[in-house]
């Protein structure tokens, strides 16, 4: 048996190696770089205008600098935003410019409609002084071709996404997200899915609810998730379970990890080639959690008990899948005051589920016990009080939040 910082130590020593893989830029929101990324292309990518105007050429600006006077220009084209204008721009001509547009390599600035009269259609006059180069974004100012945009481990998002794909990088490396594998075990479990009836009642059946709870959760953060939800507690079957999907990278057990007659995922794990890491960790509830490790695939095995499961999964399997990916152990944590005196008798560590009061107290959740779904239901979080300590009322304590 080992203790909750022992496990935690533990985990983070025997996680499998990230994989690597190539994925169109677009499709790798959430995943996390695995090189440097540098710039295909330099932003913008010409010379264009920032404004809705009209360009001049380097020649009349320089002119018009030197000794302003208002002056009329013909107005010979336009350059839109992908529909260029191809020439160059003539003395004593102008053409109309859209906001983005790219301009001709000889412009000297822009001139922005607020600051020209219309003489009629094709006629302009300049009401305003200029200054060189007034109004436009010179190719490659926000960042040149070879720019270092991204460093690897860098956690992707559609802003930075974007960026990417501004830069003209469409295929990126990144980390692989873990498989992972479901399999709840028992005899008496009705699939989430389908109808409790009276009959199955009276046969001592129970609703799956551990496998609707993990795999809505691990599904949400976007992981490729595999489900075995009616696993019978038979010798072999794990086994079995396993070796047909001996490919994916997590694999997340619960139920039959204790030490009854039919209790078989630790011979079955075994024979499968897992290597035993840790078996128990003394808290409650939740300490017969077994740990185990095969090359480059984990196995977690959880009891079956639903709020033992949950915190579990909530306080060792989430924060190792994240620590796989991005190498931070992290949780959802606050610091409130406690509503009252809470102690914990035992010898070993105890998790209590609680409920935020006003956002700045907490109390402990109605219905503590390891069966107690609504213990989960009707809380927001947990705090874990170590053996034999006590929390005062008033007491500014941490608590994690449900991830």
């Amino acid at each position: 048996m080992v203790t909750i910082e022992e496990a935690i130590h533990l985990i983070k020593e025997n996680l499998p190696e990230k994989k690597v893989e190539l994925r169109a830029t677009y499709s790798c929101n959430d995943f996390i770089l695995a090189e440097d990324v540098y710039a295909q292309y330099p932003s913008p990518y010409f010379d264009n205008s920032a404004m809705d105007g009209y360009a001049l050429s380097i020649e009349d600006t320089e002119l018009l600098i030197n000794a302003f006077e208002p002056k009329i220009f013909e107005v010979i084209g336009t350059s839109q935003a992908g529909i260029p204008f191809l020439s160059k721009i003539p003395m004593g001509k102008c053409i109309q410019v859209n906001t983005g547009a790219k301009i001709p390599e000889n412009t000297g600035a822009i001139v922005p409609i607020e600051d020209i009269v219309f003489i009629n259609h094709n006629m302009i006059k300049i009401k305003q002084p200029i200054k060189k180069f007034q109004h436009i974004r010179r190719k490659g100012e926000e960042f040149k071709e070879n720019t270092l945009l991204l460093k690897k481990n860098t956690k992707l998002n559609p802003r930075n996404i974007a960026l990417l794909l501004q830069a003209g990088k469409f295929e990126i490396f990144v980390y692989k997200k873990p498989k992972i594998v479901i399999i709840t075990t028992g005899n008496e479990l009705i699939p989430y899915n389908e109808n409790l009836e009276e009959q199955d009642i009276e046969k001592g059946k129970i609703i799956d609810i551990n496998s609707y709870i993990l795999e809505t959760i691990l599904k949400e953060k976007g992981y490729e998730i595999k489900l075995f939800n009616n696993v019978k507690d038979i010798e072999n079957e794990i086994y079995e379970t396993i070796q047909k999907n001996i490919n994916f990278d997590f694999f997340l057990l619960t139920g039959g990890v204790s030490v009854g007659p039919y209790d078989f995922v630790k011979k079955d794990v075994e024979k499968a080639g897992f290597k035993t890491i840790f078996w128990k960790i003394k808290q409650k509830p939740g300490k017969p959690i077994y740990f185990a490790k095969k090359e480059n695939k984990v196995l977690f095995a959880l009891p079956g008990n639903p709020v033992s499961s949950f915190i579990n999964f909530q306080h060792y399997v989430l924060p190792a899948i994240h620590y796989y990916e991005e190498e931070i152990w992290n949780y959802k944590n606050i610091l409130l005051k406690s509503h009252s005196e809470i102690l914990n008798e035992q010898n070993r560590d105890a998790f209590f589920t609680i409920r935020i009061l006003d956002n700045e107290y907490f109390e402990i959740a109605p219905n503590q016990g390891s069966h107690k779904i609504s213990s989960i239901a009707y809380s927001d979080g947990y705090i874990i009080v170590p053996a034999g300590k006590k929390i005062h009322r008033d007491q500014t304590y941490p608590c994690y939040l449900w991830m």
